[in-house]
């Protein structure tokens, strides 16, 4: 029975379906009598229900190591079903053994009800009450077992052999009348029984070589593995060329890699050396630190462990070790195995993610431009250095301005507004009418004038948001008759907008628009709604805005077969309830872009409170990069840069309530500061020229040759120009 799981058991089982169990309470509530907390152990070779041979008093416990393998913790779904397929889904015909604790609360016949795919045997404290050598699909309930059983605690095993195709099994234990009793059940030896299941013993010299010999023998397996991903890192994806971000996150994943080889080869060695692991740890970290901080961090915790688990290998020798205490050390071990398994999947996934979505933004949101220098007499100058740095983006990084000069206190109005010109190209200015116009015909626009003209001395866009709202109508509104509500709204519409259009960038004219919008007694179409704004402001800075694609989308074409002009789509993306996958953002940028108008992510959130900091900035950079590699998205808003006055108190600030920056705004700084920021320095070939890859936007470009200097301000943009010459003085 030597190494009867092969590779299968930490690689398989524990990346399906590692869970507490030793360390959680009881299952009992709510489980329809079904057993779910079990340790499994599998596949074993061989469909005999009479094998292996096991003691009468034998116990499977998570982490240890017993009848020739480690038993895993798992937790079966909902309904009681244990997926054996998917624990081991490349193996053949085999059998499975499970393993859990019961409760029975009295003395009592009680009913066990058995599902199995295929053949299955059911003892009961080393006593064997079913069995059943078939072949079938699995179902709930198919065979059905009567039992006396004594009041307390008692050890359940359960073998379930599979013949082909699916694998499963299910038990759950009912009263005498066949009604479903929910039980404590626990895959962990409750402490009533450890004495007798010889838990509390030291473990054997032997017991202990088998589990270093099995735990040393998958680590080295997980190193193959490891190493087997450094060809596949020089693998550029389909349909994608090399490029310096490619090969940066490629040289981070070969880092990454090679040290968690490093560090598994150290853990499983004789003599630890401590020089090497430190070195290690810190590589693998950094590494991970490259693709997003949270993978630093559980790098950096999978290590931390690997290295206190390092006593596992060790001969015997001083205190002794219990075997409960050499189940629990090897359980952890397994995790970490499978944690790192996880890390590794999720960095290569990385890479491949990066790879692409730069070379998107590459496409997207850069050019190459041929840099000329000349003299003043028009000969190329060959040998003259260049420098390139960007002024100001194309690309709208906001935030909304609603906290402007809301702190009480001078120097954190200060501090505030440092931070936000620090990231922002763009302010969001709230323009609620119910709060703008709160008495009818006087308008309080002090505020927003302040905001305005803050924005403007600072060279900021600004959009205004929302101009009409159904939950931002006035309530002195509700007595309008029809005719008085369309003169009210004209008049707000054409009013605001002739007052700052000067200044405003873009209006959210209608937020979560429908077809009409209630006002009064009456109802204004959204159509004559953005007639009236396009009226006042002919320069084609309008928006829709909404929560929901489809809506907006629907919209749109609404607007485009009645004429109506407006001039992109704003959509919300707030992720209070956790951050979107790759694929809804994705899918929701696709699907308002179907309008054929640039898209506007008008509000976006992500949560960050104490404990999630850093999974806050990774979801930031993996959203504000995937938006920015997609060609149809404007401009992209954060919503509230401090968690004090955030939107639903939430803490969705970029910034903790004290101003501190959060690493979310560290990453956001790196990424619109210098990663997506034009920065290039070159010298010019014998024909006087350079090219640079520039970012869309507004670049200040010096030129330098033997003590002559020009500066010259150009744009850059997707339409050219494709070159640019700068002319030096003549010399002195």
């Amino acid at each position: 029975m030597r190494r009867v799981l092969g590779g299968f058991v930490l690689r398989l089982g524990l990346a399906a379906a590692l869970v507490a169990a030793a360390a959680g309470p009881c299952a009992a509530r709510g489980t329809g009598g079904f057993l779910r907390d079990w340790a499994v152990c599998g596949p074993i070779e061989g469909t005999r229900l009479d094998a292996p041979e096991l003691p009468p008093d034998f116990v499977g416990y998570p982490g240890l190591f017993a009848s020739g393998a480690v038993w895993l913790p798992v937790q079966a779904e909902p309904k009681g079903r244990i997926d054996l397929r998917a624990l081991w889904p490349e193996s053949g015909p085999g059998t499975a053994l499970l393993h859990t604790f019961f409760e029975c609360p009295a003395d009592a016949t009680y009913v066990l009800r058995i599902g199995s795919d295929d053949a299955v045997r059911l003892d009961i404290d080393g006593r064997t009450l079913h069995r059943n050598d078939i072949e079938r699909p699995w179902a709930a309930d198919q065979d059905r077992v009567r039992v006396d059983l004594a009041r307390g605690w008692h050890r359940m095993l359960v073998r379930v052999v599979d013949r082909g195709g699916e694998w499963a099994a299910s038990v759950r234990v009912a009263g005498a009348k066949d009604q479903p009793l929910d039980v404590r059940h626990q895959a962990a030896c409750p402490n009533a029984l450890e004495a007798g299941c010889r838990l509390n013993e030291p473990v054997t010299v032997e017991e202990r070589g088998e589990t270093a010999e099995f735990l040393a023998g998958e680590a080295a397996i997980l190193v193959a593995d490891l190493k087997a991903v450094l060809p596949r890192l020089a693998e550029t994806p389909e349909g994608y060329v090399t490029f310096a971000e490619y090969e940066g996150a490629r040289s981070l994943g070969r880092m990454f890699f090679q040290a968690m080889a490093s560090l598994w080869q150290e853990a499983v060695a004789e003599d630890l050396d401590a020089e090497a692991v430190r070195a290690a740890q810190h590589m693998a970290a950094e590494a991970a630190r490259g693709f997003s901080e949270v993978l630093a961090q559980e790098t950096d915790r999978v290590a931390r462990s690997l290295v206190r688990r390092h006593k596992v290998w060790l001969a015997p020798g001083g205190k002794p070790l219990l075997r409960r205490e050499l189940a629990a050390a090897t359980r952890d071990v397994a995790e970490l195995i499978a944690r790192s398994r996880r890390l590794a999947a999720r960095i290569e996934g990385e890479r491949i993610r990066n790879a692409r979505l730069e070379n998107d933004i590459r496409n997207w949101r850069r050019r190459h431009v041929s840099l000329h220098v000349r003299d003043a007499d028009g000969r190329p100058v060959p040998g003259a250095d260049v420098q390139v740095v960007q002024q100001r983006h194309d690309f709208g990084f906001g935030c909304n301005l609603f906290a402007l000069g809301r702190w009480g206190d001078a120097k954190k109005n200060a501090l505030y507004q440092r931070r936000f010109q620090a990231l922002f190209n763009l302010a969001t200015v709230p323009l609620y009418w119910s709060v703008l116009e709160r008495r009818r015909g006087r308008p309080d626009v002090a505020p927003l004038d302040a905001a305005v003209r803050w924005c403007r001395e600072r060279g900021l866009a600004v959009t205004a948001h929302p101009l009409l709202w159904e939950e931002a109508i006035p309530p002195w509104t509700a007595e309008l008759t029809d005719d008085q509500a369309r003169d009210a709204v004209r008049n707000h519409v054409r009013q605001t907008v002739a007052r700052y259009r000067d200044t405003v960038a873009w209006w959210d004219v209608v937020h979560a628009p429908l077809e009409h919008l209630r006002v009064g007694e009456g109802e204004i179409e959204v159509v004559q709604a953005l007639r009236w704004a396009a009226e006042a402001e002919p320069r084609g800075r309008l928006l829709v805005s909404g929560d929901d694609p489809g809506t907006l989308t629907e919209v749109a074409k609404r607007l485009c077969a009645e004429n109506v002009r407006f001039d992109g789509i704003g959509i919300t993306a707030h992720q209070h309830g956790g951050a979107w996958p790759l694929s809804r953002v994705r899918r929701t940028l696709n699907r308002c872009g179907e309008a054929g108008r640039p898209v506007h992510v008008s509000a976006v959130t992500l949560l960050g409170g104490s404990e999630t900091e850093a999974e806050q900035a990774e979801a930031v950079r993996h959203f504000y990069t995937a938006a920015f590699a997609h060609p149809k998205v404007a401009s992209i808003t954060w919503w509230d840069l401090s968690d004090r006055f955030a939107w639903q108190n939430a803490p969705a600030g970029l910034l903790r309530a004290d101003l501190s920056p959060k690493p979310a705004y560290k990453v956001l700084d790196r990424l619109i500061n210098h990663l997506w920021r034009t920065d290039a320095a070159g010298r010019t070939d014998s024909r006087g020229k350079v090219k640079v890859w520039a970012f869309f936007g507004t670049h200040r470009i010096t030129a330098q040759y033997d003590g002559r200097k020009a500066v010259l301000d150009v744009h850059l943009g997707p339409d050219g120009p494709d070159q640019v010459e700068i002319v030096l003085p003549p010399a002195k």
